[in-house]
């Protein structure tokens, strides 16, 4: 049996910066989501890497190994 445990896109935020401090995640705002057609990025300094929903938050979280096994983000 396993269990899903929730985390707040704040709380893998801060864990995400912690562990890659050249790097951040970003919630943009309405105008900069329709700009891009998604809710979140990375970003390394002034540069988007990459660009996505949740689930590239998570992706971005786990390969930083910030984000554990059973593990969700939340918005």
């Amino acid at each position: 049996m396993s269990t899903n445990n929730h985390v707040t896109f704040a709380a893998a935020r801060r864990r995400f910066e912690l562990a890659q401090p050249h790097r951040r995640g970003s919630k943009l705002s309405q105008a900069e989501r329709q700009g891009m057609g998604s809710p979140f990025a990375l970003v390394e300094g002034n540069t988007i890497l990459d660009a996505g929903e949740v689930n590239a938050v998570e992706r971005w979280c786990r390969d930083a190994c910030v984000l554990r096994t059973g593990e969700t983000i939340t918005v």
